[in-house]
Parts: C-alpha cells; structure tokens; sequence
C-alpha cells in the first residue's frame, strides 16, 4: 500500500471517509488495474490509518483540554498544550525505561536498536525546547504590546481630563508618572 501513489492512497482514504467497504475499495482499485493489492493487505492499510486517526483525535482532545486547564487563548494555549503532550510522551518513555510505566512498552521497544528513532526524540526534546522559548518570547511580546496599548490610552485620557479641567502640563506629566508610571515624552 505504502508503494501506491499518493493520489491513489488519498483517494482510498476519501472513499473510506465516505463509508465504503474493503471490498468496494478493492472494487475501486481493480478499477484503476492495481491488482497486486490484496484485501488483507488493504485492511491492515485501513486499520493502521484508522488507529492512527483515532490517535490524532485523542491527541488534538488532550491538547484542547490542557489549554483549557491554562486558561489563555489563541496559538500560545496550543502550544503550550502541544509541548505538555510532548513531556508526557518524553516521561512515559524514561518511565518505561526504567521498568515504571504501564505493561505497553511500545514506545521503548520502538527505540531500541533503531538510532533513527532516537534521533528524531533527540529532534523532538530539540524543537520542545525551541518552542518553549519561542512561546515564552510571544507571550512577553503580546504582554509588551498590551502594556504600550493601556499607557497610550491611559495617557490619551488622561490629556483628555487635563484638558478640560485645565490642568498644566507639570500636573498631567505628575498624574501620569505617579498613576500609571508613563513617563510623558517631550
């Protein structure tokens, strides 16, 4: 299956999607002249997508209960909840590892003996750390932004009620150092 086109594998997921059986997906197949694709062969293909895609689906659900646990919004939530759901496969293979976690050493016995595997963990610690920091910087860019904001309109309130009130440029300048500590640009 994994030697087809993509176009054919894509079109295959689609009339699944659509609630076709094995045998009309080999029907389609036979179709398009594939004959070498057995039926065993095609439902181990559709078994794999479909673990797969339930997968996902827990996966994005854990991610999305976890933001809501942080209470933020926005990409930052996502991604805080994507780099949670990286810890927790990271610990539950260094539990496993250590003959700690549950009976499925899948994780484990996946790594061992296969240095390609490793490496893409080593990958993955690698772009957990890089978007850690990178939330870490849009977060403190928003909150800057957000400051910068709330002091404009501060001080543009502030002259505002000056203003009519008459007040001099020492007393506003006073207001908005001792109240809001924007200090007035001359």
């Amino acid at each position: 299956m994994d030697k087809l086109p993509q176009e054919i594998r894509d079109e295959i997921d689609r009339l699944r999607a659509n609630g076709h059986s094995i045998d009309e997906l080999i029907t389609a197949l036979r179709e398009l002249d594939i004959t070498d694709i057995s039926r065993s062969a095609l439902g181990r293909h559709l078994h794999k997508r479909e673990k797969l895609t339930a997968q996902l689906v827990r996966t994005k659900a854990m991610a999305e209960a976890l933001a809501k646990r942080t209470g933020e919004g926005g990409a930052s939530q996502f991604a805080r909840a994507n780099i949670e759901l990286l810890h927790g496969i990271i610990l539950d293979l260094h539990m496993a590892a250590d003959g700690e976690g549950e009976d499925d050493k899948s994780w484990l016995e996946t790594l061992k003996g296969n240095p390609k595997g490793v490496e893409a963990l080593a990958k993955a610690l690698d772009h957990l750390t890089r978007a850690s920091k990178t939330d870490a910087e849009f977060v403190k860019e928003i909150e800057a932004q957000t400051e910068a904001r709330m002091r404009r309109q501060a001080e543009k309130a502030v002259n505002q009620v000056a203003k009519k009130q008459g007040l001099s440029s020492d007393t506003v300048a006073a207001l908005m150092t001792g109240m809001f500590g924007v200090k007035r640009g001359k």
